[in-house]
């Protein structure tokens, strides 16, 4: 870099001269001396730029070489010497206010879609209340953030309101007292000038001496490190007078450090109107779309996925390409993997590549098998942390079982906004990282880098064609992931895997959309370890499974019963086998072979209609989720004692004897922590009788309980209201039944989430100290429920009622909204009645 250079070399002949006075040519002392100063400072900043942002510079870095080498030629030249430390001033001044987002094809772009969440963003910021001084815009790389606060930054209210403007690129690299420099130098250049290259601590107090008697506006965009969050304390005053600091990040824990009393913004995609608007923005210039383009424009930006970065780059592509606009437009929106999308997503990943290199080696494992499920695959989270632990990508730990270190590793993910969630299971605080996951998978943009890195390392090959099937890449892969289950049918492709993955395939995941029909797999993969081919069809179990004695995790769908031969898959550990239509209820129970007792590695077992036979005292120590068994398999709980998820399904029948005596039988699973009991075709009786058995004594350590269709009187659920850590609880079908739920003093301390469905209570009545720690309330379908008085209900933060009783509506509005001081945003009401 030739300003770099000259600047060094003005430097040291600067430094020579000071240092040998006699040779001090007919300027001051003290002249050169600033002059020596401004340089090193200009120094320093030039070495702190990357690549990119010198390349930017380049333009306004030319006349400075120019000026240092005629200043060179005549040391005497006052003029000279002051107007090149000018220049260097201005030059670090118009960089530190023009400073984008490493996003730079979004951040150039001006906000198009998410006009309801700017409108309402700028609405708060530009306002004359003073609380809630910071806040923090969240979301994944090329999501709009920084569109979105340069959209603020610069609107004209919000110029006119703040008097103080700063705007700082943090990035993964900035440090804490840096981001005092370039505020400093935008807000307060004299100070800057007098300050820099001195004591930090100075020029942390000049900096809050300054904004004190402002209103000012700070931006700190692309926010990496949560210890930002101490600088703001240390850097900005709350001064109460409407103050503003916005901060933008892609990780979801930065966010919440900072932001945890003020205001949160979760960012979301386009939707696919918004999607079609910034498409035809970019290509068409703000014009308008001809008619003819409109179709096959709209299916383009619907394959976007909602990514501004994505539909950007494609924009640009489609803008910049050669061929006659109609017939490219078409071949872009029918073709599965045209050029076009395949070319955006190589110029995506190198903004995305920044984020995933951050990971450490674990991580990149568990993020990398993401990718080996189809694009736009919503993932089970039981499945994906099922398949990490049996695939061996999560590292063993003296402190976590693998399951929970697994379960940590999503939560990482998630808060690096590097998944979509798609839906989440209880969520037991209103701050992000305490939601529970229950269903994920990745943007199409990260699904493509997952690939790109995958093929790189041999992780795993991906086949969803003929064409994938016969390339010789599949030789030697370790992983082979089906998307298209009705290439097993081609015999060329199945030969070819056959031939190819004999001795080096360890997983075969069959993940294309379920057929009806069977197809053959290759079952002469004889060293796999995981076969998931749940989305395929057999009629009968296949036999030729029991020759992979390797296998550690199996699923599969059939209508046969399991073999007793099943016991030679000695280091099976998930067997999961669903049935391809309902099988109706017999007389007599169906369970699984006696020998099921043998395989002593087993630790999740879901064989749906099936049922544990007794067999003596045998047991099995690391089964820990058992699911979809009947009451057949309660007498046997006592001989897997370390089981911590329980699900339990109940069938009626005309001649049975009471068939919740079994119930019991769980309170001897002292580690267990979810349970979930259904009757599935319970009897509606308008009297309430009591069952002949008991409501059991349920395990002390229990955390998550759901009952359907079991008709208990609610004078029964004072054993469940004393479980010291329950969290979750859910009530359907009239899993209790009677007008009156009292509950007793001090009951529920623990529990976060209670939902009531198709429950006939008419009134729900908490004594005082109830429901203590209660934050999110459902109630669905209570056509009866009239009164709801909770106890202190001082935490709830959510609620939501769905087609029940007009009157219960108004006594939650009444009662709860006023008494917590809520807005009606709080209360989500669905319902069918008109009042």
């Amino acid at each position: 870099m030739a300003a770099f250079a000259a600047v060094v070399s003005l430097k040291h002949h600067i430094s020579t001269i000071l240092t040998y006075d006699v040779l001090l040519p007919p300027l001051s002392m003290k002249t050169f001396e600033l002059a020596h100063k401004e340089l090193k400072s200009f120094q320093n900043f030039v070495e702190r730029l990357n690549s990119k942002s010198r390349k930017r510079m380049n333009a306004s870095l030319g006349p400075i070489t120019e000026a240092i080498r005629k200043f060179e030629k005549d040391l005497g030249d006052k003029e000279g010497i002051h107007s090149l430390i000018e220049m260097l001033k201005k030059t670090q001044l118009e960089y530190y206010s023009s400073l984008k987002d490493e996003e730079e094809v979004v951040s150039k772009s001006k906000m198009v879609g998410l006009c309801d969440v700017q409108s309402k963003l700028k609405e708060e910021i530009v306002g004359d209340w003073v609380e809630n001084n910071v806040f923090s815009v969240v979301g994944m790389v090329g999501i709009g953030k920084t569109t979105l606060a340069r959209e603020i930054f610069e609107d004209l209210d919000t110029s006119e309101w703040f008097n103080c403007r700063a705007w700082v690129r943090v990035g993964n690299e900035l440090k804490p007292e840096e981001i005092t420099d370039v505020i400093l130098a935008q807000v307060d250049p004299e100070a800057h000038q007098m300050l820099k290259g001195g004591d930090e601590e100075e020029m942390t107090e000049r900096l809050k001496e300054i904004l004190k008697s402002r209103r000012y506006l700070i931006v700190l965009d692309d926010v990496w490190s949560y210890n930002v969050h101490a600088y703001l304390k240390n850097a900005f005053p709350d001064n109460r007078n409407g103050s503003r600091v916005l901060l933008t990040t892609r990780i979801k824990y930065v966010a919440q450090d900072v932001s945890f009393s003020s205001r949160l913004i979760d960012m979301r995609l386009l939707d696919k109107e918004e999607s079609w608007q910034l498409l035809c923005d970019k290509v068409f210039s703000g014009n308008s779309c001809p008619p003819h383009l409109e179709e096959a424009g709209k299916k383009i930006a619907e394959k976007c996925d909602g990514l501004p970065l994505t539909i950007l780059t494609v924009a640009n592509l489609l803008s910049k390409a050669e061929e006659t606009p109609a017939a490219l437009w078409f071949d872009v929106a029918e073709k599965k993997k045209h050029q076009v999308f395949i070319d955006a997503y190589d110029q995506i990943s190198k903004v995305l590549y920044p984020s995933y290199k951050k990971l450490g080696d674990e991580l990149k494992l568990c993020f990398l098998y993401m990718g080996v499920f189809p694009p736009n695959f919503e993932i089970p989270r039981c499945k994906l942390i099922n398949l990490w632990v049996a695939e061996e990508v999560v590292k063993p730990s003296a402190e976590q079982t693998l399951e929970s270190r697994a379960v940590k590793c999503l939560q990482y993910l998630d808060f690096h906004s590097l998944v979509m969630v798609y839906q989440k299971s209880t969520r037991l605080f209103p701050a992000m990282l305490n939601e529970k996951i229950k269903t994920c998978g990745l943007h199409s943009c990260w699904w493509n880098l997952c690939q790109r890195e995958a093929r790189k390392s041999y992780f795993f090959h991906v086949l969803d064609s003929y064409k994938d099937g016969l390339e010789e890449v599949i030789r030697s892969q370790s992983r082979l992931s089906i998307h298209n289950n009705v290439i097993f049918a081609l015999k060329d492709v199945y030969n070819s895997m056959e031939e190819k993955c004999a001795i080096t395939a360890r997983s075969l995941l069959c993940f294309g959309p379920y057929n009806q029909y069977m197809v053959p797999i290759c079952f002469g993969l004889k060293f796999l370890q995981r076969l998931d081919a749940l989305n395929i069809r057999f009629y009968f179990f296949p036999l030729e499974v029991l020759e992979l004695v390797k296998l550690r995790y199996l699923t599969l769908t059939c209508n046969g019963k399991l073999p007793p031969s099943i016991s030679k898959l000695r280091d099976l550990q998930y067997l999961i086998v669903h049935r391809h239509m309902s099988i109706k209820s017999s007389k007599a129970l169906s369970y699984l072979p006696t020998e099921i007792w043998n395989m002593n590695e087993l630790k999740h077992l879901d064989v749906m209609g099936c049922d544990l036979p007794d067999l003596g005292n045998t047991s099995m120590p690391k089964l820990s989720t058992l699911s979809d068994v009947s009451t057949g398999s309660c007498v046997v709980l006592k001989r897997v004692p370390n089981l911590k998820k329980l699900g339990i399904r109940i069938e009626l029948t005309p001649n049975a004897t009471e068939p919740l005596s079994c119930f019991g039988n769980v309170s001897h699973l002292v580690k267990l922590e979810s349970l979930k009991c259904v009757i599935v075709n319970p009897e509606y009786k308008p009297e309430v009788v009591p069952p002949v058995a008991l409501f059991p004594r349920l395990p002390f350590l229990l955390h998550k309980l759901s009952l359907s269709g079991l008709g208990y009187p609610w004078s029964e659920m004072s054993n469940v209201a004393s479980l010291p850590f329950l969290k979750v609880l859910k009530l359907r079908y009239n899993a209790f039944q009677g007008p009156m739920w009292e509950v007793e003093e001090n009951g529920f301390q623990k529990l976060n989430f209670l939902q009531m469905e198709d429950i006939d209570l008419v009134e729900l009545k908490g004594a005082r100290g109830s429901f203590k720690r209660l934050e999110i309330l459902r109630i669905k379908h209570c056509y009866k429920l009239k009164k709801l008085c909770l106890g202190d209900f001082e935490s709830v933060w959510n609620i939501e009622v769905v087609d029940c009783n007009p009157l219960v509506e108004k006594n939650i509005k009444e009662t709860i909204v006023q008494k917590k001081d809520y807005t009606l945003e709080d209360l989500r009401v669905h319902s069918s009645w008109k009042l």
